[in-house]
């Protein structure tokens, strides 16, 4: 087992982000995500609308002083803009930096994984990291979208992951036993009772507050062990409703500018939905940046957090 959990920082102040060139709905991936909803606009609107708002999210991380590594899709892909399911960046605090590669779920999806960007990073960051390279296994049926599918707690070493199609136990256990990381997995529901594709629409891992759906966890030991965990890792716990989690709540991002202030990244979406309580209690850790993204939201069924691929810091 190699060992590199217990990271050197919880958040980041350097990011990727994927320009979409062809953003639209991906009917294979719309098969294991309800956030995604139908829409009678043309492709072409939809691709433009998601461009404007792409670049808007990204001025206002910019104007926060957050350094953000934009690469235009040229392949033209649906769901590119989601940079942050197929690549993951670590820097622990002992051995080499590293970037993993994941399995991804659907075709199309497993194009965005490339070589390219991983060059741009490299080249962005002046170094050259170790890879980890665990897309192979998709052949074989496990899955395991990055961190996507696993919300991180790096100055503990601790993975939450609600199982899914998306994913699978053998990826997980695979990546768990590369990292080092430790695992905390359960399975997670909408307000429908449907299966929740990606733990970080259920929540999302801060310096110093964990906000989480815990009314998204049906079996009770899991919610509670779900609970137990974040609570014993010294951070605030902030609950969201299931209304909450559907508004992209959960899909939130601490981040940090260049001289380690911490930003709120989210949707116009997820802020609307807040409580007054709710937005002091981020304030006051703190400054809430939001962007208007809903044609990304309601197309592409994910928001924000999805849209970054942190990328650790100087």
């Amino acid at each position: 087992m190699n060992e590199y959990p217990k990271e050197q920082a919880q958040t980041s102040s350097r990011v990727l982000m994927i320009r979409p060139t062809g953003f639209g709905r991906d009917e294979e991936a719309a098969a294991s995500n309800a956030f995604m909803r139908s829409t009678d606009d043309q492709a072409s609107t939809i691709a433009t609308t998601a461009q404007r708002e792409f670049d808007g999210l990204v001025g206002v991380l910019r104007s926060a002083g957050v350094d953000v590594l934009v690469f235009e899709d040229d392949l033209a892909l649906p769901d590119s803009v989601f940079p942050n399911n197929w690549v993951s960046f670590h820097q622990p605090t002992e051995g080499e930096p590293v970037l993993i590669t994941y399995p991804m779920c659907t075709a199309a999806r497993r194009k965005e994984r490339r070589n390219e960007v991983l060059d741009a990073i490299a080249d962005h960051l002046r170094i050259e990291p170790d890879h980890l390279d665990l897309s192979a296994m998709e052949m074989d049926g496990e899955i395991l979208e990055g961190t996507g599918s696993l919300v991180l707690d790096r100055i503990n070493g601790v993975a939450y992951a609600c199982l899914s199609a998306r994913t699978t136990e053998g990826a997980l256990d695979a990546w768990a036993d590369e990292t080092g990381y430790r695992v905390v997995g359960f399975d997670a529901v909408d307000a429908d009772g449907v299966a929740v594709y990606h733990t970080n629409v259920v929540m999302s891992m801060g310096s110093k507050v964990a906000v989480v759906c815990l009314e998204a966890i049906p079996d009770p030991d899991e919610r509670a062990a779900v609970e137990r965990e974040l609570r014993a890792s010294g951070r605030a716990v902030l609950e969201l409703s299931l209304a909450q989690m559907g508004s992209f709540c959960g899909n939130m991002l601490e981040l940090r500018t260049r001289d380690g202030s911490a930003v709120f990244a989210m949707s116009e979406t997820c802020l609307n939905a807040l409580s007054g309580s709710q937005r002091s209690t981020l304030e006051g850790l703190g400054r809430i940046v939001a962007a208007e993204i809903p044609t990304i939201e309601r197309v592409g069924g994910g928001s924000v957090r999805c849209m970054i691929a942190e990328l650790g810091n100087p």
